[in-house]
């Protein structure tokens, strides 16, 4: 699933525990890809890291966008999109478990 926005945090980890426990039937051994909710941007509420799984990010900018700020390469921005960044992966992070970053 691609970019999946569950409003209740929640919804999304029930999805992904099932699916895992069905393809899991048939197929023990393939990595299984999993996106973080809002767009593949929050792990905020994930509680259970799933066996043999990645976790990907999409680590979208506001910077650079004809909305958003240009993004200009100073030390502030940088350290905005590293705070970002972070904040985005500390599921991770704090599981040991993979991240998959994909960047605009």
């Amino acid at each position: 699933m691609n970019e999946p926005a569950d409003s209740e945090h929640v919804r999304l980890q029930v999805w992904y525990k099932a699916v895992e426990k069905a393809i899991r039937e048939v197929d023990p051994d393939h990595i299984l890809f999993l996106d973080g909710n809002s767009y593949s941007m929050d792990f905020s509420a994930f509680e259970e890291v799933l066996p043999n799984c990645v976790y990907s990010i999409h680590d979208y900018s506001g910077m650079g966008f004809p909305a958003g700020q240009p993004y200009e390469g100073t030390d502030e921005q940088n350290d905005i999109l590293r705070r970002q960044y972070e904040r985005k992966i500390a599921f991770m992070r704090e599981r040991k478990v993979p991240v998959c970053t994909i960047m605009n």
